[in-house]
């Protein structure tokens, strides 16, 4: 990797760059020579193809090397927001519904205020074929985010040529956040990797060619992937399409098609908006469903539009935004490892470089407008920590963007300072290799176990086998009945007329307090009077039967005590 660096330190002489990076163009490197004549231009070296195709691989592998490395197991567990998509796949799978009984859904119902769907589509196949268990779940977001290493390269091969797209790839390759978000299955974390497919093709668009529809499909499809994007999307589309008007690179034809194709794809979005911001019924569609939520959409609970100070609102969510930014860290173990950050704790810096660099060069570099795609990428998914208080999922569409903005100011470092990419590229290797350790170590394991509940699915089989009695789950695990439906594969009608929920709660809301399933309770007090109960408990918990002669098995975090 090293030898990769030092490589790409040199100058090179690549295939025209749509956003050349060089500090001088090459017009006017001819004309400074011919006004000079006695001063001998510096000679640039080339790149073999054969070492850019190993470079290329070099770096490819180390990307699914990190994504791959105790891949089911780290993190440990299974997050329930996990689980939860993972039942949601297995009902579609299995009887046409989700959980709640709605019948292939544009949007889950999942808690009450709504998880998005395309994760639970896509994971069908990978049910199908495989369990419902951490490795089958997460594997969607793994190739999600090892494919997302060969477009990173294109993106930035298509900004400013080779170098720059090698540089990209290496950089997403060793992102402390792009690994972490590769690894679990928290369905929001689909949008990034659909924007950044939609982006590279929108970047290829030319008005002979069909690039800019499938763009513009692509855009579509992300819609559903997160609730940001409702914002985000429309805000990009409206920033890059003038954009690409004014560097003729579309036709009239050609905008009106993709705007059709957009607007057919986004339909049922935007009927699924209508639906529940006007508090309408839901909409059956054939098969397909247009839900209503029971309980409000989280995009209403949380957009600094619908609070009662807006203006407010909009300044504390900026005051958010750039801390995080800066900080690049939020208070969730699941998006994070300290000090690491996103890009290794204090590149936001370089990163403003970068996007300085893009934007004094966005309309005097020969094919600029790809360095305004960029521009308003970023500047698209600035109005979500606008309208919203981010933390880093909330904000997961902007770290591809600031990354490649890293990639643009460490080459213009190097143009600059010879070696300098070296000696900074060395530097982030060795930050690699402590996050890496620091990722895979005991320290982050007990930190993350707690949250994603490990154990808890060994526990649940355990208890349900070993015994025909109650299992009583301690309420120190949150919604305990997310795993009971993983494991034991529920019929959607057993589940919606067999669960009891505890009162006083509101009898539309799925997020209230579950009391009992079947044999199953998620009250401790609901089992006090059954000798013969199973429990699984946490750690630092004991039965609440202390006559009882008990033995227990300890899986990860919990224990399960059985009656002797």
């Amino acid at each position: 990797m090293q030898l990769v660096f030092r490589r790409l330190g040199r100058r090179v002489v690549d295939s025209p760059a749509l956003c050349p990076l060089d500090v001088v163009s090459e017009n006017e490197e001819r004309a400074t020579t011919a006004a000079t004549p006695r001063a001998a231009a510096a000679p640039r070296a080339t790149i073999h193809p054969g070492w850019r195709v190993v470079a290329s691989a070099l770096v490819l592998l180390v990307g699914i090397w990190a994504r791959l490395w105790e891949f089911g197991t780290v993190p440990p567990g299974l997050n329930v927001d996990e689980a939860s998509i993972g039942v949601e796949a297995y009902y579609l799978y299995k009887y046409g519904m989700d959980r709640n009984g709605i019948t292939f859904p544009v949007h889950l119902i999942s808690w009450g205020s709504g998880q998005n769907a395309p994760y639970a589509y896509v994971l069908i196949p990978f049910v199908v074929l495989g369990d419902l268990d951490a490795v089958s779940i997460r594997l969607p977001m793994l190739l999600a985010g090892i494919f997302a290493l060969p477009l990173a390269f294109i993106v930035g091969n298509r900004l400013g040529g080779y170098r720059l797209g090698l540089l990209s790839m290496a950089l997403v390759a060793i992102s402390p956040w792009h690994i972490i978000t590769s690894r679990w299955a928290v369905e929001s974390n689909l949008f990034p990797f659909v924007f950044l497919l939609s982006f590279a093709m929108l970047l290829h668009s030319r008005s002979d060619n069909i690039w800019f529809v499938l763009a513009l499909l692509g855009f579509a499809a992300s819609l559903y992937t997160y609730g940001t994007a409702y914002l985000a999307v429309p805000a990009f589309l409206a920033l890059s399409l003038p954009i690409l008007w004014r560097a003729r690179r579309l036709t009239l034809p050609q905008l009106l098609f993709g705007l059709l194709v957009f607007s057919g794809i986004a339909a049922p979005v935007g009927l699924f908006l209508a639906v529940n911001s006007l508090k309408l019924e839901s909409i059956r569609i054939g098969l397909i469903t247009i839900p209503r939520l029971p309980v409000e959409a989280r995009y209403e609970s949380m957009a600094a539009v619908f609070s009662p100070e807006p203006i407010r609102s909009m300044a504390a969510n900026l005051a958010v935004m750039w801390r995080l930014l800066w900080t690049q860290a939020d208070a969730y173990p699941w998006n994070h490892v300290e000090p690491f950050g996103y890009f290794y704790a204090i590149t936001f810096p370089i990163a403003l470089a970068g996007i300085w660099l893009l934007w004094t060069r966005r309309s005097t570099a020969a094919h600029g407008a790809d360095c305004g795609l960029l521009l308003a990428w970023l500047a698209s998914t600035g109005l979500i920590g606008l309208m919203h208080p981010v933390n880093l999922t909330r904000l997961n569409l902007i770290f591809t963007p600031l990354i490649v903005s890293i990639a643009v100011a460490l080459l213009a470092l190097e143009d600059r300072l010879r070696h300098s990419l070296t000696v900074i590229g060395t530097a982030l290797l060795i930050g690699f290799g402590f996050f890496t350790a620091a990722y895979h170590g005991e320290a982050y394991e007990q930190r993350a176990s707690g949250v994603f509940n490990a154990g808890i699915i060994a526990a649940t089989e355990y208890a349900s086998d070993v015994s025909d009695a109650l299992v009583c789950f301690t309420e120190q695990s949150y919604s305990a009945y997310i795993y009971v439906l993983l494991t034991q594969k529920t019929r959607p009608s057993e589940y919606l007329t067999g669960i009891e929920w505890l009162a006083p709660a509101d009898p539309q809301d799925p997020a209230r307090t579950p009391r009992a399933l079947g044999r199953y309770r998620f009250r401790l007090a609901d089992c006090g009077a059954d000798p013969d109960a199973v429990y699984v408990l946490t750690l630092r918990e004991s039965p609440p039967q202390p006559t009882v002669d008990y033995r227990s098995r300890q899986f990860g975090k919990f224990r399960v005590f059985v009656p002797k």
